[in-house]
């Protein structure tokens, strides 16, 4: 498998060879059927690992942010203003899942590469933005949750939300399918939350002031009509 990855990145899947995968790791091309029934069929095979660990990934991570929430309860204006311990607590969780998602995109940026570059033609082509539009719509659930705990404003749609963080995770990955050193994901992840995140604060609630009825009443001066134009009285 590892050598068919290899293959499908450099040739993209319609020109990889089978022989050329069996060659790679010492066995016979008859040794390939014994596994797989074709090598659309291996592919297959990794897109699905793929799937399955961002499915996982998740699960684990709606799991962590629900158990959060349980215990610690909604926010408060005052967390952001302050910069409460609660908000740091969950900056903390949700850049540590941020980073483990990177870090699987950069473990498969392989597969990720066949996807965008070298699927054309084949059965696999446009797989790719199915996975983004299901991520997509994993963002809009994300966010639905978190408006329920006064975590991000309410008054920004969650689709909008998700179009504008889809597109950053779009374009990082684009970039990180050609890059051979890895990049600092942590620095990527806290600019991205200084970019995105602090929009999304909710706004301080104030409420409007309000005149108290025993307040003391300013006297008018009364007005004196000038002498030039009073009513002189008839003789």
């Amino acid at each position: 498998m590892a050598a068919a990855r290899a293959q499908f990145r450099e040739h993209g899947i319609q020109r990889a060879r089978i022989e050329d995968i069996t060659a790679a790791c010492g066995l016979s091309k008859g040794a390939f059927y014994l596994h797989y029934e074709s090598k659309e069929a291996l592919f297959a095979e990794l897109v699905k690992d793929f799937e399955r660990r961002m499915d996982e990934m998740f699960e684990r991570r709606t799991a962590e942010e629900d158990a959060f929430f349980s215990k610690r309860g909604p926010f408060r204006s005052n967390d952001f203003t302050s910069g409460s311990e609660r908000l740091a607590a969950l900056t903390e969780l949700q850049t540590r899942q941020d980073v483990e998602t990177l870090e699987l995109m950069w473990e498969m940026r392989d597969v990720i590469h066949v996807l965008i570059n070298g699927s054309q033609g084949t059965a696999f082509d446009g797989v790719i933005w199915h996975t983004i539009d299901r991520e997509e719509h994993r963002v809009v659930v994300a966010c639905d949750r978190l408006k329920k705990f006064g975590v991000i404003r309410t008054d920004l749609t969650s689709e909008l939300i998700a179009m504008v963080l889809m597109g950053a995770w779009v374009l990082t990955m684009r970039k990180m399918v050609s890059r051979t050193e890895k990049p600092d994901f942590l620095a990527m992840i806290t600019e991205l939350n200084v970019v995105v995140g602090e929009g999304l604060i909710p706004p301080a609630v104030t409420k409007p002031r309000q005149k108290s009825s025993s307040a003391p009443r300013v006297p008018v001066a009364r007005r004196r009509t000038p002498r030039s134009v009073r009513t002189r009285k008839a003789p």
